[in-house]
């Protein structure tokens, strides 16, 4: 049986942050921000990407034409995103240049899920560039065009049409109800008159 202290070890929890900082940064801003986190027990601190200059970045949009540079950043001691946003502002950054999102936040789950479908569709390459059509499915064209197709759909169209007579009972009425006949006329006089 294990004892407390190895339960302990193995529950040991950490908690990850992505810091994302518009536009420029102040000299060694990464130092210091260790050195404000380092009572949370920082476990890694690391700048994991920089994107070039866009002109509205994603989680800023009051931003224009500013590079993200994004931070990785794991603590062992609970922390807050509200919390490691503050630190970072209180090193001379305004609020809207930060923002700070949590592993398990919707937004940052999306866009994990977004990388990964773009990690995908890097696997596959445009459809247009393919001349030999690979991705088409085989066509038997005898199914869709041709003497044997004609005959076969007009074979169609006379069971369908028989089987509509059927169902609509005409094929029970008297064959002489389609010919044209003058009705019978009485040897009366019109009621307009007549000469």
């Amino acid at each position: 049986m294990k004892s407390f202290k190895e339960y302990l070890a193995e529950s040991k929890k950490v908690y990850h942050f992505k810091v994302k900082v518009a536009g420029e940064l102040p000299e060694g801003f990464q130092d210091s921000l260790k050195n404000r986190l380092d009572r949370y027990d920082i476990v890694n601190l690391e700048e994991i990407a920089k994107t070039p200059i866009q002109k509205l970045p994603l989680d800023f949009p009051e931003m224009e034409n500013s590079e993200v540079t994004v931070y990785e950043v794991i603590t062992e001691y609970p922390l807050t995103p509200p919390e490691v946003e503050k630190y970072v502002t209180e090193l001379g950054l305004s609020a809207n240049r930060v923002r700070v999102r949590g592993s398990a936040e919707p937004s940052e789950l999306r866009q994990i899920e977004m990388q990964a479908e773009d990690e995908d569709d890097k696997d596959k390459s445009a459809l247009l560039n393919d001349s030999e059509y690979s991705e088409a499915s085989e066509i038997d064209h005898k199914d869709y065009y041709g003497e044997e197709f004609t005959t076969g759909f007009l074979q169609d169209l006379m069971k369908a049409q028989k089987e509509r007579i059927k169902e609509l009972e005409h094929d029970k009425l008297d064959s002489n109800v389609y010919q044209e006949s003058a009705p019978e006329q009485d040897n009366k006089p019109s009621a307009m008159g007549s000469k």
